[in-house]
C-alpha cells in the first residue's frame, strides 16, 4: 500500500512535470509566435515597397516617354530649321538659274541674225507654236547643259520641300502626342500619390525601398560592367585583321558609342540626399537634343507645383533668375560639389547657408518649362556637369 507521503509526492512531482510541460509549451509559442509575427511583418513591408517601387517605376516610365518626345519636338525643330534654309537657298538658285535661262535664250535669239525676229513683232499676230519653235531650235541645241541643270535644281527644290514638310507633319504629331504623354505623366503621379499615402510609408517601408534601390543598383552596375566588356571585345575584334568587314559590330547595336550609364558613380550617396520631398517622377534625359542646338545637361523629375525642393547638401545656396532656367539656385556642397536646381516656382529664403535636407525653394515651371518639374545639374568638384540621372536613381 502506498503511503500518503509518497502519493503526494508522486502527485507533486506529475504536477511539476505537469506545469513544466505547460511552461515549455507556453515558451515555445511565444518564442514561434514572435519570430512569424516579425516575418510576417518583414514581409509586409517588402510588398508594400514592391507596390510602392511598381508605381514609381509606371511614373518613371511614363516622364521618359514625356522627356523623350519633348527632345523629338526639339529635335524636330531643329531639322525643321536646316530644312527651311535648304529649301530657301535652292530656290534661290533655281531662281537665278532660270532668270540666266531666260537672258540666254534672248541673247541667242537675237543674235542668230535676221530682222525678222518675232519676239520683236507684234506678239499677238505671232504665232504661238511658231514662236515656241524658234525659240526652241536656238536654246535646245545650245544650252542643253544649263537645261539640265536647271532641271536637277528644280528635282532639289521638290525633294526639299518634300522633306520640309515630312519633319511639319512629324512635328505636329509630337506635339499632339507630348499633350497626351503630358496627362499620362500627371496621371501616374496622381495614382503613385494614392498608392504611397494608403501603404503609409514608415521607416521599416523607406529602408525596404533603399534596400531595393540598393539592390537593383549593384545589378544595373553588374549589366553595365557587361555591356562594357562585350563592346570592348567587340572592338577589338573588330581592330584585328580577321575582324570581319566593316567593322559594325564594334557599335553594339543601334545608335552605337558607350553603352548608356546605368549606375552611379562610386561616390554617389556622400552628403547626398534626394532634392524633391514629395511625390515625383524622372527620366534619364543626359545628352538630348535642345532648343538652339544645345543638349541637355541634366536630370529632369516631374511633380505637382509646389512641391518642397531641399537642399542635396549641406553648404551654401545662392538664388538667381535666367531665360532658360527661370527662378534657379546653385547649392554648393561642403564636400566641393555644386548642384543646379532649375524652374522653381518659388524661393524659401535667401542666400545663405543651409542644412542637407533644407527647403529651398518649391517646384515650377518658370523659364522654359513644358511641365512643372526640376531641372537638376551636378557638378562634382564644382566642374564639369555629369550624367545626374544614377545619382537620382540611387537615393530618390
Amino acid at each position: 500500500m502506498t503511503s500518503p507521503r509518497s502519493l503526494w509526492s508522486r502527485l507533486w512531482t506529475f504536477r511539476l512535470a505537469a506545469a513544466t510541460v505547460v511552461l515549455t509549451l507556453a515558451l515555445f509559442a511565444v518564442g514561434a509566435t514572435v519570430p512569424v509575427k516579425a516575418q510576417t511583418g518583414s514581409e509586409a513591408d517588402r510588398q508594400a515597397a514592391r507596390e510602392i517601387q511598381a508605381a514609381r517605376d509606371r511614373a518613371n516610365e511614363a516622364a521618359q516617354a514625356l522627356f523623350d518626345t519633348e527632345s523629338l519636338i526639339d529635335s524636330l525643330g531643329l531639322e525643321i530649321a536646316k530644312a527651311q534654309k535648304e529649301l530657301a537657298a535652292v530656290e534661290a538658285k533655281s531662281s537665278e538659274m532660270r532668270q540666266s535661262l531666260e537672258a540666254s535664250a534672248v541673247r541667242r535669239f537675237t543674235q542668230s541674225g535676221g530682222s525678222s525676229f518675232i519676239l520683236l513683232g507684234d506678239l499677238d499676230e505671232a504665232n504661238d507654236e511658231l514662236a515656241a519653235e524658234v525659240l526652241a531650235a536656238v536654246t535646245v541645241e545650245a544650252a542643253t547643259v544649263e537645261l539640265d541643270d536647271f532641271d536637277a535644281v528644280i528635282k532639289e527644290v521638290d525633294e526639299a520641300r518634300s522633306r520640309l514638310e515630312r519633319r511639319q507633319a512629324e512635328a505636329e504629331q509630337a506635339v499632339a502626342n507630348y499633350a497626351a504623354l503630358k496627362q499620362r505623366t500627371e496621371d501616374e503621379i496622381a495614382q503613385l500619390i494614392e498608392v504611397e499615402e494608403q501603404r503609409q510609408i514608415d521607416e521599416a517601408i523607406e529602408r525596404e525601398l533603399q534596400r531595393q534601390r540598393d539592390q537593383r543598383t549593384r545589378q544595373n552596375a553588374v549589366a553595365s560592367q557587361a555591356a562594357t566588356e562585350l563592346q570592348s571585345a567587340a572592338s577589338a575584334t573588330a581592330a584585328s585583321p580577321n575582324g570581319g568587314s566593316g567593322g559594325g559590330a564594334a557599335n553594339g547595336g543601334s545608335g552605337g558609342g558607350a553603352p548608356p550609364t546605368t549606375s552611379p558613380p562610386s561616390n554617389t550617396g556622400r552628403g547626398m540626399t534626394c532634392p524633391i520631398r514629395g511625390n515625383y517622377a524622372f527620366a534619364d534625359t543626359w545628352g538630348a537634343p535642345r532648343s538652339g542646338g544645345r543638349r541637355h545637361q541634366g536630370v529632369d523629375m516631374i511633380a505637382p507645383s509646389g512641391t518642397t525642393l531641399v537642399a542635396a547638401e549641406s553648404g551654401t545656396v545662392r538664388f538667381s533668375t535666367n531665360r532658360l532656367g527661370g527662378n534657379a539656385a546653385w547649392v554648393t556642397g561642403n564636400s566641393g560639389t555644386k548642384y543646379y536646381y532649375a524652374h522653381l516656382l518659388g524661393f524659401t529664403g535667401g542666400n545663405r547657408s543651409v542644412s542637407q535636407g533644407e527647403q529651398i525653394g518649391t517646384v515650377g515651371q518658370t523659364g522654359n518649362a513644358g511641365t512643372p518639374h526640376l531641372h537638376l545639374q551636378i557638378h562634382p568638384g564644382g566642374g564639369t556637369a555629369v550624367n545626374p540621372y544614377p545619382y537620382v536613381r540611387a537615393i530618390c
